[in-house]
């Protein structure tokens, strides 16, 4: 029997469209169980071989301008021994030894950013210091950087630190608003011998232009920083527990306590002051001074105005002065005292002042501060051991 054309046209198009299902079929299959577990094209390298290549020689690793040493074989304490789940393969993986190596490089290699220190003059802005970027290691993106720097067995890898910009530069000083005396502190330190007025000129610097954001908490110790030879301080009396002793730095409660000062005319809320263990006649009036001694004792306050601060001292004569310039939020400060009272023939006393602070809203608040002081006689001095 013959066939129509139409018919075999027919015939033609389904055993066409019969073969591209049963072609298009599996490979539909293919790709989808692909979606589900991709297939290993390559075989994976044996990262233990990897790892026996990067132990065998010495590794520079350049953090910005410095350099460390990874030693020859140190590499292989950092790896422990594990199975493959997907192959049954016994091989080498890293433990936390990479990650806690590289949080050593930060903590030495990462730096703070430095904020411009300024000084007002005649109303203008005068850069003391100029501010100075960070550098701050991303943990996570150097312990990838140096993972796969060892996997591929290079002898020199780099991990580039991220750069931390400094809250106050040059740029931004005109911008902050810092136009009004605040407050000032003052105290006298005639009598003083040079070594403590070395002292007093040293440490007082450090604070000479500097900044206090709002609602920061300042520190004293953390801003004096080390107080050693090398800073510029020489040996002097100091007040250690129960006796005066010789040490670096001497002298440098003459700068807290006229900070101190200030502070309390700014109407600043006081976190820590502590008074000193017996009546030090650089202080009067007495009742009115703060002790500090880095790890024990510090004077902490905060800056509740709205805007940043601008520390600056300097030294007429023997008088020591801090300045605090701002922007005025119209709070006035008055203060009562300081009284001492109970003063016994030993030099024994009790001292105390309270402070008044009536805010621009109608609001007002008043601390009183008490200092009890012991007789001088019981803190005998040590001899010098630098002399």
């Amino acid at each position: 029997m013959s066939r129509s054309p139409h018919f075999r046209i027919l015939v033609s198009r389904l055993a066409i469209a019969g073969a591209i299902v049963l072609v298009a079929f599996p490979l539909g299959v293919l790709a989808y169980l692909y979606t589900l577990s991709p297939p290993i094209l390559a075989p994976v390298k044996n990262i233990k071989e990897l790892l026996d290549r990067a132990a065998s020689h010495d590794t520079t690793i350049h953090v910005g301008d410095r350099q460390f040493i990874i030693k020859k074989g140190e590499v292989a304490g950092w790896t422990e021994s594990y199975t493959r789940d997907y192959t049954g393969e016994k091989d080498v993986r890293f433990t936390d030894a990479l990650n806690t190596y590289i949080l050593k490089l930060a903590d030495e290699t990462n730096q703070s950013p430095v904020d411009a220190k300024f000084t007002i003059v005649n109303g203008t802005a005068t850069i003391l210091v100029p501010a100075q970027n960070g550098l701050e290691l991303n943990v996570p993106t150097a312990t990838a950087e140096l993972r796969n720097g060892l996997l591929a067995n290079e002898s020199e890898i780099t991990l580039t630190p991220e750069i931390t910009e400094p809250a106050i530069t040059a740029d931004k000083i005109n911008s902050l608003g810092i136009n009004d005396l605040i407050a000032t502190g003052e105290s006298n330190f005639t009598g003083s011998t040079l070594a403590r007025i070395q002292n007093i000129k040293v440490s007082s610097k450090i604070y000479n232009g500097y900044i206090i954001k709002p609602n920061e908490t300042f520190s004293f110790n953390t801003v004096l920083g080390d107080v050693t030879a090398s800073q510029g301080y020489v040996p002097e009396k100091v007040i250690v527990g129960n006796s005066i002793q010789y040490q670096y730095g001497g002298g440098i409660c003459q700068v807290s306590t006229t900070l101190f000062r200030a502070a309390i005319m700014a109407g600043f809320p006081i976190v820590e002051r502590k008074p000193h263990a017996f009546p030090v006649h650089y202080y009067e009036p007495q009742g009115f001074d703060a002790t500090i001694y880095p790890g024990s004792s510090d004077l902490r306050f905060i800056n509740d105005t709205p805007g940043p601060v601008l520390v600056q001292t300097h030294i007429t004569g023997k008088n020591l002065i801090f300045e605090i310039y701002g922007k005025s939020d119209g709070r006035v400060v008055t203060m009562d005292g300081p009284y001492q009272y109970d003063q016994q023939p030993d030099g024994s006393l009790k001292a105390y002042f309270t402070r008044t602070i009536q805010f621009a809203d109608g609001a007002s608040t008043s601390r009183r501060f008490d200092s009890v002081y012991k007789s001088p006689h019981l803190f005998p001095t040590d001899p010098n051991p630098y002399q």
